[in-house]
């Protein structure tokens, strides 16, 4: 019966989730092109990662020397939309597996919290990045900050991208076998 239950729920909404890791290969390739020119070595994620001024600073000049920092820019603004879309379609992904019950809910709760989660975390790291990026100078309170953030949104994403795929496999576990 609980299969049964299942299976009769709506289907997933995921359109939303798919639509934010498509958005996750493009900031990912506008990331990879900050560090395609030769002398540059540092790329958006050791900036996230900085932690101090001092190492913002040594990230946003070699960028600006390598003629890069415009592309930063970019990348962080096209972070922004990621997290929106990605996180909305998490949220909504994780919402719409609770209807099933079970252990198939629990998922989902799991998915829709890590969504929250995500969203808060990617958006005051990306937002902290920007400010130092802007300003064209590191703060180490914002900087800190930023790479304080940077595990728990790490994790909150690993729940999202991990708990969808695994939710639609217990889902169908849960609907038993095919008649």
């Amino acid at each position: 019966m609980a299969g049964a239950a299942g299976m009769n729920a709506a289907a997933p909404e995921l359109r939303w989730w798919f639509w934010g890791l498509f958005a996750f290969v493009v900031v990912v390739g506008l990331g990879a092109a900050v560090t395609a020119p030769d002398p540059v070595t540092f790329g958006i994620t050791d900036h996230q990662a900085a932690g101090t001024a001092a190492r913002v600073d040594a990230i946003q000049t070699q960028w600006r020397e390598g003629g890069v920092r415009p592309l930063a820019i970019l990348a962080m603004i096209g972070d922004l939309v990621f997290i929106a879309i990605y996180g909305w379609g998490s949220w909504r992904a994780g919402r719409s597996f609770m209807p099933a019950g079970g252990r198939v809910r629990v998922i989902g709760a799991f998915i829709a919290a890590a969504a929250l989660v995500f969203v808060l975390t990617d958006y005051t790291e990306t937002v902290l990045q920007i400010i130092q990026l802007i300003a064209d100078k590191g703060s180490d309170p914002l900087a800190a900050s930023a790479a304080t953030a940077r595990p728990f949104k790490v994790l909150a994403w690993i729940v999202t991208f991990v708990g969808v795929p695994v939710a639609l496999v217990m889902r169908r576990i849960d609907a038993g076998p095919l008649d």
